[in-house]
């Protein structure tokens, strides 16, 4: 029964997150909090509403990860997949982005779809089938 909870309140939160993506956190925390943020460009922005939703649903995917598998190696692995997606593809999603189409929420098709794998939980997904895949080939084997 938990892990039904755990499952569920993990899509919940990403349909939450999907579903208010046009949210600005900084204004939201700015709002809650004044003066808390001193974020004045718009790039500043756009960047730190994308890394806080990207962390949000990232997080959901490591539980929904928890939930469906409740292994620990499982969850190192889509840790590793987050920290490379946070320090190393996200970084270079904003250079491109922010140098050829500012802050705008509208993306040329192929940003788009960068966009897509970076900032949406798409990275995570293809990570628990994959996950799903070798659990079921390893059972197989064995």
């Amino acid at each position: 029964m938990k892990r039904y909870a755990l499952i569920t309140l993990a899509m919940l939160i990403l349909l939450i997150v999907y579903l208010f993506q046009k949210v600005s956190y900084a204004g939201m925390i700015n709002f809650i909090l004044p003066e808390s943020l001193t974020i004045n460009h718009p790039y500043g922005v756009f960047i730190f509403n994308r890394i806080i939703r990207l962390i949000i649903n990232d997080a959901a995917c490591m539980l929904l990860i928890w939930s469906l598998f409740g292994q620990i190696k499982y969850l190192k692995a889509a840790f590793v997949v987050f920290l490379i997606e946070l320090f190393i593809l996200l970084p270079l999603y904003f250079v491109i982005k922010l140098n050829l189409e500012g802050a705008s929420e509208i993306s040329s098709p192929l940003l788009s779809q960068i966009h897509r794998i970076i900032v949406n939980p798409l990275l995570m997904l293809i990570l628990i089938l994959g996950f799903y895949y070798q659990k079921v080939t390893s059972s197989t084997r064995a």
